[in-house]
């Protein structure tokens, strides 16, 4: 490659301002830590599923006897685990940053609104 291509093609990668093109800092320990979390995650969702269909099934199945008792406490234990799984979840997925842009844009949108209800009102009553 020649000299006078390598500058050319230099010059179109930085761009129309002349910058040069920003790439992400990405770091090692930072994507190792973000991975662990993703399999815990993944493990709880595995785990928080399989105690769900156990409950469909402990539901479905009717048991007699001292099985009943044994069935109705594990019924409960697992109730209360898909209970704790749908919270969990619903935590995850409502959170303030999901939240926050939308709820100030309401706010802006909402008080000028109000400010421009206010100068119509003004308008009409003062003529």
């Amino acid at each position: 490659m020649t000299s006078g291509n390598r500058h050319s093609r230099q010059q179109r990668q930085r761009g129309a301002l002349g910058g040069v093109p920003s790439e992400p800092v990405v770091d090692i320990s930072d994507l190792a830590h973000q991975a662990e979390q993703l399999e815990v995650r993944i493990q709880h969702l595995k785990t928080g599923l399989s105690h769900l269909v156990q409950l469909t099934q402990a539901q479905a199945t009717p048991a007699a006897g001292q099985e009943h008792q044994l069935a109705q406490a594990e019924l409960a234990r697992l109730e209360k685990d898909v209970e704790c799984f749908e919270l969990d979840l619903a935590n995850r997925f409502f959170t303030w940053q999901h939240l926050r842009e939308p709820f100030w844009q309401a706010v802006r949108y909402g008080g000028l609104g109000l400010v421009v209800g206010w100068l119509l009102h003004w308008l009409v009553r003062g003529s």
